[in-house]
Formats: structure tokens, C-alpha cells, sequence
């Protein structure tokens, strides 16, 4: 009998994970989106995702600050660099006056704190669980921080993981070519969504072509059900 094959974004911002959950509910009858640690983080890039599964994604008040960028300021984790656009207080964007974000964290730090502390959860138990996970990685890298990633996983779990490096056509090379990491294409600079506020999404058409390359027939279409 066939493993079931997860796919799980690990950033490197909200795109990855929407594309997911489209393409495998269009696929995989009975799929149910589920959310996870790192579904909705920003700019910690790979290594950001490693020192998390490092740490076994522990969070803590003191680990989370006001980073300025631009004269702007979100929520950002010290050690990993992610940083957090949707909560800790900071909705959908940056805040332009430090005093106001400052409140805002203080304010929803319990919460948030307790919420990454169940989406940790869950992402260690699928980790470590026996399903074979499928980690999908949106944007260039170094061929270092993918070793680096493949070592604290292999450390952590003792077992194997497919790695995915979706990137963009004309633009990005990979930085692994040894196949032990699978190097996508997409285009999201066209399609029907550029200049809409849904661009953010990206070419829906482009990505099914990409994440119809995972091999994702491992695992029977009745595996969600």
C-alpha cells in the first residue's frame, strides 16, 4: 500500500501554501486543508525554517520584537529573522508608528503565542509522523541552507524528505542540481490575475503545470477521503 504523500510549505511567504491547498483540492478527492507553522512567515528564508525545526519550534515572548523596515515595523522572531504579517497584533500590513505597533504586540501576544504553540505542534507530528512530507520552498536559496536544512531534518527525524525548490522562470537558477532537491518553474509575472488584488496568489495555470511534476501519484486519490 502507498504512504501518503503530504505537501507542506515552508514559506518564504503566503503563496506557496495557497497554491497548495488549490491544487491538491482540485486533485485529491477528500483533501482537507490543514494549517501549519510555517504557512503564513516571511523573510527567514531556509534558514529561518531550520533554526525553527532546530529549536523544535519553541516561541516565546522574548523572541518576538518591532523590526523597522523602511520606516515601517512588524513583528519579527529575533533568532529565525521571520517575520509575521498577519499576527502579533500586525493585520495584513506594517504599522507606520512604532507606539501603535508596540501596543498592538503587547496586546496580541498571548494569543499568537499560544496559536503558533498548537501550528507547532501539528508540524513537529507530521514531521515526525509516517507520512512522506513533501517541503515546498517559494524563492532562490544556497546550495547551503538547502544542506542545512536537509541535515537538521535528517538529524531531527531520521527519515527521508523530498525537498522543493519552486522558482521563477527567466529569473531564478538553483542552487541544487544534484537531484536531491526537485527545482520547479512557474511564471507569476503573467496570467489573468497581474494588476488584480489577487496577484499576490500567483498564475494558478503556472503552478498546477509545476506541482503536477511532484510525484504525488505515490498516493492513492482516496488517501484524504
Amino acid at each position: 500500500m502507498d504512504r501518503i504523500r503530504v505537501p507542506l510549505s515552508i514559506g518564504r511567504d503566503c503563496r506557496p501554501r495557497f497554491q497548495i491547498d488549490r491544487f491538491m483540492t482540485a486533485h485529491f478527492a477528500g483533501y482537507q486543508p490543514e494549517s501549519y507553522f510555517f504557512d503564513h512567515l516571511m523573510k527567514g528564508g531556509l534558514p529561518g525554517v531550520a533554526n525553527f525545526i532546530e529549536r523544535d519550534f519553541q516561541l516565546g515572548p522574548d523572541d518576538v520584537a518591532l523590526d523597522e523596515v523602511g520606516g515601517q515595523f512588524i513583528p519579527r522572531e529575533r533568532a529565525s529573522g521571520m517575520a509575521f504579517l498577519h499576527d502579533f497584533g500586525c493585520m495584513h500590513k506594517l504599522w507606520d508608528d512604532r507606539a501603535a505597533g508596540e501596543a498592538a504586540l503587547a496586546a496580541a501576544m498571548p494569543d499568537s503565542l499560544a496559536k503558533f504553540a498548537h501550528l507547532g505542534q501539528k508540524t513537529r507530528a507530521l514531521l515526525a509522523g509516517a507520512a512522506e512530507v513533501v517541503l515546498i520552498y517559494l524563492g532562490p536559496g544556497t546550495e547551503a541552507d538547502f544542506r542545512r536544512l536537509q541535515q537538521v531534518l535528517a538529524t531531527r527525524y531520521r527519515k527521508h524528505f523530498l525537498l522543493v525548490n519552486v522558482l521563477q522562470q527567466g529569473e531564478d537558477a538553483p542552487a541544487v542540481t544534484d537531484g536531491s532537491v526537485l527545482n520547479l518553474w512557474v511564471n507569476d509575472r503573467e496570467g489573468p490575475k497581474i494588476g488584480t488584488p489577487q496577484a499576490w496568489t500567483g498564475n494558478d495555470d503556472s503552478w498546477d503545470a509545476a506541482l503536477s511534476r511532484i510525484p504525488f501519484d505515490r498516493m492513492s486519490r482516496a488517501a484524504f477521503a
